[in-house]
């Protein structure tokens, strides 16, 4: 029984390698939606960690939140009556915590937006490579060869990266850098991997989407107390920021993007885990990898990154790769044979 689930998993998944066919109009709306509000939130939380940089903690920690009193209010039977056994979210809630926690504190740790979102795109890289693993899947030699592209533009941008942080900052803040792609490093396998169990939880259990992101949340909630002092801290710092009236009522500034904030993020979130369980995750994977080219380009405009010859070549590879990999670029030669 298990081996015949398996199974049919994988069956699932390659059969929605190349586009899909049969996509509902609404999960097409709710893709173009997701990726409007992401890019926003995005922007906004650049703002947010620039304004105050050890926040990134208690940004994710305002999602969880969020997404658990929505789900409670709004679906309030689902907390007794759930179709997927708890202990399948053990795994799945850690690395929910983990790798959203390590991609929100790595801003924290001298990496900046464009080079996260470049870095992030290495998804494709992640998912193929832990699907090749746990599923023992091939895929057609344009995939291998847009991963390939855009394995080679993340290594590009990131050394151009770490050359402008030699050249400008001390060995100190060149660690605390390092320190900050590590972490980026784990959240995208740790994500390839999370992909990777809700496929089998969705093709054992069912397409429940709203309930494996309300559990994957409320379970992650304790693990909180590990960030208690930064949590702590940044309440106060976000108190002592300048007020802004609203409706002539006066509100600390960063408390009020806090809030858009999480309103956006639990969005988003829904948006993905949603088209997660109508779509294959690498298919979701390519919707994500879009929004974070437009949000690098928003960031690099807005806010003024810095952003080389070399950093445009690396993310030219990233994205056209990506491109490739959707097959909105063919492979030149005609048609590929399937590896």
């Amino acid at each position: 029984m298990v081996e015949k689930e398996a199974e049919e998993c994988e069956t699932r998944t390659e059969n929605t390698e190349n586009v899909k066919t049969g996509v509902s109009i609404t999960s097409i709306i709710v893709m173009i939606v997701t990726v409007i509000i992401c890019c926003s939130n995005v922007l906004l939380l650049e703002k947010i960690v620039k304004e105050a940089p050890n926040c990134t903690a208690f940004v994710t920690f305002s999602a969880y939140v969020t997404i658990v009193l929505q789900t409670i209010v709004l679906k309030p039977g689902l907390l007794a009556n759930y179709t997927i056994p708890l202990h399948n979210y053990l795994i799945i809630t850690f690395l929910f915590y983990t790798t959203n926690l390590s991609n929100n504190m790595a801003l924290s740790y001298a990496v900046d937006m464009p080079t996260l979102l470049i870095f992030r795109s290495g998804s494709l890289l992640a998912n193929m490579v832990v699907s090749i693993i746990a599923f023992r899947r091939s895929y057609s030699l344009s995939k291998y060869i847009s991963v390939l592209m855009v394995t080679a533009g993340i290594i590009v941008a990131t050394l151009a990266s770490a050359d402008l942080k030699k050249n400008s900052a001390d060995d100190a803040t060149f660690s605390v850098w390092m320190t900050g792609i590590t972490m980026l490093t784990y959240a995208l396998f740790g994500s390839a991997v999370m992909g990777v169990f809700q496929e089998k939880l969705f093709a054992k259990f069912g397409k429940k989407s709203d309930e494996v992101l309300f559990f994957s949340h409320l379970l992650g909630l304790p693990a909180f107390i590990f960030n208690y002092s930064d949590l702590a801290q940044t309440i106060v710092d976000f108190n002592n920021f300048d007020p802004v009236s609203i409706l002539g009522v006066s509100f600390p500034f960063l408390w009020c993007c806090i809030a858009v904030n999480v309103v956006l993020q639990s969005v988003g979130i829904k948006g993905i885990f949603y088209l997660l369980s109508e779509w294959s995750s690498l298919s979701v994977t390519m919707v994500t990898t879009l929004r974070k080219f437009i949000s690098l380009l928003l960031s690099i405009f807005l806010f003024q990154n810095p952003f080389t010859l070399v950093h445009w070549i690396g993310t030219t590879l990233v994205f056209s790769g990506s491109a490739l990999f959707s097959g909105i670029i063919p492979l030149p030669g005609g048609k590929e044979k399937k590896q």
